[in-house]
């Protein structure tokens, strides 16, 4: 690719974040790629901090760049992939972290998050996982330029969206996915939402949104801010179950019926799916955002009898961040308050300890950006092109 000169400084370099120990990152200078026809090149403007990064951080020993959670500007773009995703180069976009194969039988449904290709851990390809070793290197949003490879599942975003609400497209998405796609949540229900994090409070937004009749939500001590979102969000009742039992709350506000849909986006461990099968109503279903590999001393007679149901949701549909775009973009959309910190590359450290509750308790959604603090005469938006 021909390097292009912005501000007089040669920009074939990019400024990135990687991990290169469990819990230690640092700044790396990187080449930019070749883009070929069926490739693009993204400038990031903002990338999220999920909890999936928390856990990587503090498990990955070979190097990676973090962040999966990606807006930014095409400023490269083949040929052939222009034609593929129906955008051209200067185009806004969030980008899915999903790189599914296409072709398989879950490809062709709105399931393609559960392509084998997707599967990191099974040496599939996706961003924010994928090592800097793997050619172009450029896999993750913490990174002042991001790979588009031609796999990429991306969505047109509006030109005048801020990039830090942007950047909860998917979290956002991932709670509508989780209430109302798999959770059927709507008129006459009752939701329970096990955490207040940004997936949890993005589930209550959605729910209320649907319809749903009444949504309770279980948070801890320190997730008073949180919790105070979670009202502001329709939440009808919130229970710090650090000086309530979150059981006998909902069996009281419930009437003993029970929670028609319990969203447990908090542990996925013996208390909470405990706290689930006993608050579940009769024929009602218990979602896992998260879970523990093994849980044991679970009670499981009460879900048999209730023949109620429980099992795993994960990650978003296309329609599912078709509809966070549209929510986020709305010029009073109340999922601003959601955005509550935002760190630069030299920072990353401080932004993954921060959505870890390491740094506060008022932190919520965290964005990484890459140009923030970044010297004048690196700061180009001008399109790098094709080669």
């Amino acid at each position: 690719m021909t390097t292009r000169v912005a501000h007089g400084v040669a920009t074939d370099l990019v400024r990135a974040s990687v991990v290169v120990a469990p819990g230690v990152s640092e700044l790396r200078t990187l080449p930019l790629p070749e883009i070929d026809e069926d490739a693009g090149l993204l400038r990031v403007e903002g990338a999220g901090v999920c909890g999936t990064d928390v856990g990587n951080y503090f498990r990955d020993t070979e190097p990676r760049i973090l962040g999966h959670e990606n807006v930014g500007r095409v400023v490269a773009l083949g040929r052939r992939a222009a034609e593929r995703w129906g955008i051209e180069e200067g185009a806004r976009v969030a980008v899915e972290e999903y790189l599914p194969c296409g072709h398989c039988a879950v490809c062709r449904t709105t399931d393609y998050r559960l392509c084998a290709a997707t599967d990191s851990r099974a040496g599939g390809t996706r961003f924010g996982s994928t090592p800097v070793t793997v050619e172009p290197a450029l896999w993750g949003g913490y990174s002042q330029y991001l790979y588009l490879h031609p796999r990429t599942v991306l969505h047109r975003i509006p030109e005048d969206m801020d990039a830090h609400l942007a950047a909860m497209t998917l979290p956002v998405a991932n709670g509508y996915e989780w209430a109302v796609i798999e959770g059927r949540a709507g008129p006459g229900r009752t939701i329970v939402v096990i955490g207040p994090g940004q997936q949890g409070l993005a589930c209550v937004y959605a729910a209320k949104a649907a319809g749903a009749d009444q949504v309770i939500v279980l948070g801890l001590g320190r997730d008073a801010r949180r919790l105070e979102l979670a009202r502001e969000y329709g939440a009808a009742v919130v229970v710090d179950v650090d000086e309530q039992d979150p059981v006998a709350v909902v069996e009281k506000v419930t009437g003993g019926a029970g929670a028609d849909l319990v969203l447990d986006t908090a542990r996925g461990d013996a208390t909470t799916i405990g706290w689930g099968v006993e608050m579940v109503a009769r024929r009602g279903q218990i979602l896992i955002s998260t879970a523990t590999d093994v849980v044991d001393g679970m009670a499981m007679k009460a879900l048999q009898w209730k023949v109620a149901s429980i099992r795993g949701v994960r990650g978003h549909s296309n329609s599912a961040v078709a509809w966070a775009i549209t929510t986020l973009s709305r010029p009073d959309t109340p999922l601003a308050a959601m955005s509550t910190h935002v760190f630069g590359l030299d920072e990353v450290d401080q932004a993954i300890r921060a959505t870890g509750g390491q740094m506060g308790d008022d932190v919520v959604h965290v964005t990484v950006d890459p140009w923030h603090g970044a010297p004048l005469a690196t700061l180009s938006a001008d399109p790098i092109g094709a080669s």
